[in-house]
Order: structure tokens, then sequence, then C-alpha cells
């Protein structure tokens, strides 16, 4: 293959920082349209003492949706695609921590992971969602692995 040719990887990466960056874009775009409902969400989830601490909570249902989509596009364009996949998984890590703690403690809450979407979990939160998190996590390696890929703003245009 001629230094023109894009690598394979370099089009799986490109595939599926576009795909998971167009999810964070999509989901915290949902979050912020309706910020009381995803900070009800957060207090649902019962981490955190709402009378103590809803200045936490507020201020996560502003900074969760603003990260998820700044590191949404920042994937997508392919600019810092490896800290963006880096600040997506650790988000994703905290999540899944989070549903766990949930479904251990036997709390029925509802998710807001995509705003009034239920995709593809329905119902409340559940082992669903951790494996919905799993596989994003899954689309993050082939950035860590390969970096930016094809058609990226900070890698040359052929991997």
């Amino acid at each position: 293959m001629n230094d023109k040719t894009p690598s394979a990887t370099g089009w799986l990466s490109l595939l599926c920082r576009v795909l998971l960056g167009g999810l964070f874009i999509f989901a915290g775009t949902l979050k912020l349209a309706k910020p009381q409902g995803f900070a009800d969400s957060i207090m649902g989830f019962k981490m955190l003492d709402v009378d103590a601490h809803s200045h936490i909570i507020i201020t996560m249902a502003y900074v969760i949706p603003w990260t998820e989509i700044i590191a949404g596009t920042c994937l997508v364009l392919g600019l810092w695609a490896r800290a963006s996949a880096g600040v997506i998984t650790a988000m994703l890590t905290a999540f899944i921590a989070g549903v766990v703690s949930v479904i251990l403690r036997g709390i029925d809450t509802k998710c807001s992971c995509f705003g009034e979407l239920e995709w593809p979990c329905t119902g409340g939160v559940g082992w669903c969602q951790v494996i919905r998190n799993c596989v994003m996590i899954a689309l993050a390696i082939p950035v860590f692995i390969w970096g930016a890929g094809s058609l990226a703003v900070d890698r040359p245009s052929n991997t």
C-alpha cells in the first residue's frame, strides 16, 4: 500500500469515533434541552444528599452534557481524538459505576442517558445500560490504539 492510500485501521477508527462522538453529541444535547429532567435523574440515583448537595447536582446537570458535547464534537472532527475518547471512557466508567450502584441498592429510577428517549434500554435502570456503556467503551478502543484515523483534523489524511 502506498503513502496515499488510507488504511483499514484508519477507516475503522474513523467509523468508531464518528459513531461514539455522534452518540455523545446527541445525548448531551438531549440532556441540555431539559436540564431539570436530567437533574431529577441525578437525584434519582441517590448518590448525593439532595439537601446538602443540591448545588453539585445542578452543576452536574450542566457540566456533564457540555462535556459530552465537547468531547463528542472533538471525536467527530478527529481533534484530540485519543484525549476525547479518554474523557468519554472515563465518563462511561463513572456511569457504569453509578448504574451498578443503583442496581445493587435496588433503587427504581430512570437513566436519562439520552434525555427522555430510552434507547435502546427501556424501563428503569438495569443491566442493559451497563452493556450499552460497555459497547460504547469498545468503540473508543480503536481510537486509543490507532489514533484519530482517516479524515481527522489533527491527523494526516492518509491514515
